[in-house]
């Protein structure tokens, strides 16, 4: 079976690797490479964790791909995985995200437990703990370094025969059920089955499939100093991963000192569309200004010390925080792949056996995954709710 996957993000990356090692004849296509500066999947790091509140299935497709990262990293020359742990730090008075995420961590064999906020104080003193009203510590977790992870993927891809493939792919969407409409360069693809796996370009790939169920926001990712002495605290050996459960947006979460970069930290808002094309990727002053004032109050070691790197990104988002996984409606041979939502990077290794089942032995996508819920359901998602609204105002 020849199959081609559009886009070497870390969905399309892992896909290809785990149908080529299966035994199909794969073509990865992509405009600019796996890991790149401008892709959804590039960029220093992700955090990849298990607790998913009510949504188990993200939660298993996590504890899949975590034996993948282990390996991957071990056979890589450079580090791609720290497991650091993550801290959760409850400051709403809605704690329901976290405790129905306990039942399917203690199912998948790990956990997460509740650490006392006074134990908490000594254990990480850098923190300030001031409106925090519970604290968790969830085990397995920690850090992947996300364009490595890529790069590595594509080359061990490449390694068993796979092709990587750079150029610009084209898509007529109302071809698509005469086995024509998908080119590269301007020369059609030939292959029995196609997986578009864009990201941000998704919507410009395949317009029509993500009309009205998908848009694209703007995110700034941060890289503070950290103190010159005294500073193993903001380490990874000492600092978890951590995130900020608050009641108003942004939600504030960060990783510890990595990569000599610094102490990460970003915001989960997608309320600013962006163009993945055509938006400058330059930070705005006022959300430098507010990141500063959250920052320094949370970590007050940090105060005054300045940003070394900065980052503006773009989470490609469906209308409900949730993965699309469908195939086409004008031909079953395209599996769309969408969605991803800022929190799909950690599950790739999960998603590409998925597709794999897929696409050669023909199983069917979980419908929690379908397009059709979008359209259909209108209940709200855990995630964030707010944005439904802001998308049915604004056209993105």
């Amino acid at each position: 079976m020849k199959i081609a996957v559009i886009g070497s993000g870390i969905w399309g990356a892992c896909s290809a690797y785990f149908l080529k090692k299966s035994g199909a004849d794969v073509d990865l296509y992509d405009m600019w490479g796996p890991g790149n500066s401008r892709s959804g999947s590039g960029g220093a790091s992700r955090i990849i964790r298990l607790a998913y509140g009510k949504d188990k299935i993200y939660s298993e497709l996590t504890n899949k791909s975590f034996k993948f990262w282990e390996e991957l990293s071990k056979k890589s020359e450079r580090k791609l995985y720290f497991e650091n742990g993550m801290l959760w730090l409850v400051t709403q008075n809605d704690n329901s995200y976290i405790k129905n995420s306990i039942p399917a961590i203690n199912s998948l064999g790990n956990e997460i437990i509740e650490m006392p906020v006074n134990i908490a104080k000594k254990k990480y003193p850098i923190l300030n703990f001031d409106g925090v009203n519970e604290v968790y510590l969830e085990k397995k977790a920690g850090i992947l370094l996300a364009s490595r992870c890529c790069k590595k993927i594509v080359k061990e891809f490449q390694k068993i025969g796979g092709s990587l493939i750079i150029g610009e792919v084209n898509v007529e969407e109302n071809k698509l059920n005469k086995g024509n409409g998908i080119t590269i360069n301007n020369k059609k693809i030939k292959a029995d089955k196609y997986i578009i796996a864009c990201g941000p370009w998704n919507q410009k790939i395949v317009p029509d499939f993500f009309n009205k169920i998908s848009y694209v926001s703007r995110q700034e990712v941060y890289f503070f100093s950290i103190p010159n002495n005294n500073n193993d605290n903001y380490k990874i050996k000492n600092m978890p991963c951590w995130m900020d459960l608050n009641e108003n947006t942004p939600t504030y979460y960060g990783m510890p000192f990595h990569l000599n970069k610094g102490f990460k930290i970003a915001y989960d808002e997608r309320s600013t569309p962006f163009d993945p094309d055509k938006s400058d990727r330059v930070p705005s002053p006022k959300l430098i200004e507010r990141t500063k004032k959250y920052i320094y109050k949370r970590f007050p070691g940090l105060k005054n010390l300045p940003i070394t790197e900065s980052k503006v990104c773009q989470y490609e988002n469906s209308i409900d925080g949730n993965f699309i996984i469908e195939k086409h409606n004008l031909s079953s041979d395209v599996l769309i792949m969408g969605g991803s939502s800022g929190h799909g990077f950690k599950m790739g290794p999960g998603i590409g056996e998925l597709v794999k089942d897929i696409i050669l032995k023909n199983k069917k996508p979980p419908p929690f995954f379908s397009k059709s819920r979008l359209i259909n359901n209108k209940n709200l998602s855990q995630y964030y709710n707010s944005q439904i609204k802001y998308k049915s105002e604004k056209k993105i």
